[in-house]
């Protein structure tokens, strides 16, 4: 038989010893219960005393910084989207990009028949001399017309003088009538062929743009024809279609080799590298917001970086005001909506080394408006005071 065994059957004989061992049984619950009580007595005090204090202090922390920090999960971001459109008309002979690829600015994303274009150069080209041919032929001409005006102007002189002997000669009676009348009529017609030099002179040198002395590249005409030559140069040059600036071109399946494209019709679109944030905040919230300021721009694509911004502008309007149905608020059943205003944030650093953005993610900004509580501001005037008044005593 064990020890315990022993002492059992002990105190089964001695009732003294039963009534003992009940009460030492009884008096440990009572010594527990007792410490637990006061453990709690001692925990009470504090909780009573530090739970409002810190509802105190969460409440003048909310009160303090309420209205700094405005946020929202309506923003996006939004790129430069450029219609990529052919200046000319033609068909299509390549295709230099694929679907959503990168290109620089000034690379080539298709090309055009050049074909007709090269004719059209050596036709302008031959209008251009032809022109200037032209030009050296008036210039012949006129120098003949000037001659030709001085020719009758020698004749009518000469002529002048044989009248005025011949009425000389009709008024002494030495010289019949008929011969005068042949001498009158033969100045006439002296003074018809001046006029008539005269008119084709200045006929040749209107032509001529009023400068018998024009060089022929300043005629109007070699000019015309010049412009020409350049303006067919120009649409040769529009034969391959660049790039306009850095960007991804998308869409691009859209054009193959046979097609033919008209002028200014887009083909496909390329979305520029220069990216922004366009966060929709309520109206509520931009009572303190101003341009210029810092911001916070959080992508839900890449959840662990953290892109800075500042706020550039704010739009002139709402984005109820810019829908294509606005909303008729002159009935009976009016509910009233809280607004949003589209901000358009620039992002800072975005370069190579930073994710790569594209338009449409959903982003998170927070913006900080620096706008301080009446309270706070009394404060941070007060401790300034003290701070100006510390030293001077």
């Amino acid at each position: 038989m064990t020890s315990s065994a022993e002492d059992g059957a002990a105190l089964a004989r001695n009732p003294a010893q039963r009534r003992f061992g009940r009460a030492i049984a009884g008096f440990r619950p009572l010594a527990g219960s007792r410490a637990r009580r006061s453990w709690r007595q001692r925990v009470r005090l504090p909780l009573m005393l530090g739970g409002p204090l810190l509802v105190l202090l969460v409440a003048m922390w909310w009160y303090l910084t309420g209205g700094r920090y405005v946020s929202t999960d309506d923003a996006y971001v939004q790129a430069a989207r450029t219609s990529i459109s052919a200046d000319i008309s033609g068909r299509v002979v390549a295709v230099e990009v694929r679907d959503n690829q990168p290109v620089a600015a000034g690379q080539v994303l298709f090309r055009i028949d050049d074909r007709p274009f090269r004719i059209a150069i050596e036709e302008a080209t031959a209008q251009l001399a032809m022109a200037r041919l032209q030009i050296e032929a008036l210039k012949a001409t006129y120098r003949q017309k000037v001659a030709d005006e001085a020719a009758a102007e020698n004749t009518l002189s000469y002529q002048q003088r044989e009248f005025d002997r011949q009425r000389r000669l009709l008024a002494s009676g030495f010289s019949p009538q008929a011969q005068y009348d042949q001498t009158a009529n033969a100045l006439e017609i002296a003074r018809q062929k001046v006029a008539s030099a005269q008119h084709d002179m200045a006929n040749v040198l209107a032509q001529l743009g009023g400068n018998a002395d024009i060089a022929i590249e300043q005629h109007p005409a070699v000019q015309r024809a010049a412009a020409a030559l350049d303006r067919a140069r120009l649409d040769l040059s529009y034969t391959v279609v660049r790039a306009p600036e850095a960007g991804v071109v998308t869409k691009v399946e859209q054009l193959q080799p046979g097609d033919y494209v008209s002028a200014s019709t887009p083909v496909f679109s390329m979305m520029s590298d220069r990216v922004w944030v366009e966060a929709n905040f309520k109206e509520t919230e931009l009572t303190h917001m101003r341009q210029g300021q810092r911001a916070t721009v959080e992508i839900d694509t890449y959840p662990d970086a953290v892109f800075r911004a500042t706020v550039i502008s704010l739009s002139p309007g709402t984005g109820l005001t810019f829908s294509l149905l606005p909303a008729e608020n002159a009935t009976g059943n009016w509910v009233k909506v809280v607004q949003r205003l589209p901000v358009r944030l620039e992002l800072d650093g975005v370069g190579p080394d930073m994710p790569s953005l594209h338009a449409g993610l959903s982003a998170t900004v927070e913006v900080d408006t620096h706008y301080r509580r009446p309270l706070l501001a009394r404060l941070a005037r007060l401790f300034g005071q003290a701070e100006a008044a510390g030293p001077s005593r």
